[in-house]
Formats: structure tokens, C-alpha cells, sequence
């Protein structure tokens, strides 16, 4: 029974995850210029530490759009007037992903 659970935890991970990519524009491009950064990686022939590095900024890119598609998914659920608070909430998980962005 422990291993089922398991396995649906996962099945619901990767399910986040697709769903992430079929309904944020900003995550496809996030992603395809993740994997244009490992194709050039690997022309360049990287050593491990590069590698790990590469791989570490492209996560932390993906996992911030991530959250702020949680964000904008969540102030669409709470409201769908204008709100100042919610376009702060908005403005500053869009900021997030854009300091992100410039790191890597």
C-alpha cells in the first residue's frame, strides 16, 4: 500500500509539472531556453562543475515560474475584480522569476 501512495504522489508531480508546461507561455520559453543552454553546454564540453551549475540555475529558472504560475493561478481563484493587493502579489512573483532569470 506504501508503494502505491507513493507512486500516485508521483503520478500527481509529473502531472503539475505537464500542466505547468501546456498552460504558461512563460515556462515553454523558459524551458526551451533551458534545453538550448544543455545543448551549448555540451558543444562546449563542460566539465562537472559547470555541468552542475548549468543544471542548478536552469531548476531554480523552471521551479520560480513554477511558483509564480501557483501565484497567478491562486489571486485568479481568490478574485477576479482588480485588486491592488493582488497586483502587488502579481508584480512580485513576476519579479522573482525575472531576478532568477538574469542569475542564471
Amino acid at each position: 500500500m506504501g508503494n502505491f501512495l507513493k507512486q500516485k504522489k508521483f503520478e500527481r508531480a509529473f502531472k503539475g509539472v505537464f500542466e505547468g508546461i501546456r498552460i504558461e507561455n512563460s515556462f515553454k520559453f523558459h524551458l526551451g531556453a533551458g534545453i538550448i543552454a544543455v545543448i551549448v553546454s555540451f558543444i562546449l564540453g563542460l566539465g562537472a562543475v559547470e555541468w552542475c551549475l548549468v543544471l542548478l540555475v536552469i531548476g531554480l529558472v523552471l521551479l520560480s515560474e513554477m511558483f509564480n504560475t501557483v501565484i497567478e493561478l491562486l489571486v485568479r481563484l481568490h478574485t477576479a475584480e482588480y485588486s491592488e493587493l493582488a497586483a502587488k502579489l502579481l508584480d512580485i512573483s513576476a519579479g522573482a522569476v525575472l531576478i532568477s532569470s538574469a542569475v542564471a
